[in-house]
């Protein structure tokens, strides 16, 4: 059965910030003073352009931008998530032109969570999924890229790339995963790895290799409950899905492994 009205969930976060940074420049006020500054106008020409060339390859879909919210539920879970990124200052215009797509295209912002969250927990069977960040793929559906090819992403395929991201952590959002692992080739070659096909099965596997990380824990982050920082990175990976977010409360269904 087809929705009458499918729709393309954007997660236009990486666009923005890399637009406005494009389009930024520094300008001299004076002999003592220089600024940055941006022409907001281009800004929305170039992005605006980049949404058109996303329509065309998807014509029947509506588009919706995604934006997150100046709250993020993760902080409180993990105090260092993103603690990297907090002296890189956003370029001139961001908040501008954040504030203008969302009074000209259809959008979609959700107190305490990011924008790929609200990608996660809205995309239904016949919709259709854009990002530019690897950790949608942590979320089942067809996913485009801007060139207009589409990748279908499995249940199976959605959950092994999701208990990945656990283990490896993820140091561009500031999260360390289990130690030694990293994007350890050999570890997701194994046996042990490929033949997970229940989220039990490989959260069981996950809990184990932190328990085997128990030293090294303590030694690095000084962790003394293993499985309990193991709940707590897969908090701060995952990405919310369909079922997770309490809307009356405004805030995520706290994720405590698969039932």
């Amino acid at each position: 059965m087809t929705t009458e009205n499918p729709k393309v969930w954007i997660d236009i976060e990486p666009d923005s910030f890399a637009t406005t940074r494009r389009h930024e420049y520094e300008f001299q006020i004076n002999d003592y003073t220089w600024t940055y500054q941006s022409r907001i106008d281009e800004c929305i020409k170039d992005i605006v352009e980049r949404l058109e060339k996303l329509q065309k390859h998807a014509p029947n879909h509506t588009q919706v931008l995604c934006m997150g919210h100046k709250d993020n539920f993760r902080y409180a879970i993990y105090p260092r998530y993103k603690s990297n990124r907090r002296g890189i200052r956003r370029a001139a215009g961001y908040g501008a032109l954040r504030e203008w797509l969302a009074n000209n295209y259809e959008s979609v912002i959700l107190p305490n969570v990011e924008a790929d969250d609200v990608v996660g927990l809205s995309a239904g069977p016949d919709d259709l999924i854009y990002s530019k960040d690897k950790d949608l793929r942590t979320i089942k559906g067809v996913h485009m890229e801007s060139n207009g090819d589409l990748t279908e992403v499995t249940e199976l395929e959605a959950n092994r790339n999701f208990y990945k991201q656990v283990l490896t952590g993820d140091s561009t959002d500031g999260y360390p995963g289990c130690p030694n692992l990293g994007a350890s080739a050999k570890f997701f070659s194994s046996d042990d790895w490929l033949q997970c096909y229940t989220e039990i099965d490989f959260w069981q596997l996950v809990q184990g290799q932190y328990l085997l990380a128990t030293k090294k824990l303590f030694d690095r982050h000084e962790v003394t409950d293993p499985l309990k920082f193991c709940l707590q990175m897969a908090r701060v990976a995952r990405i919310l899905r369909p079922g997770e977010y309490d809307h009356e409360r405004e805030k995520p269904v706290l994720w405590d492994g698969p039932s």
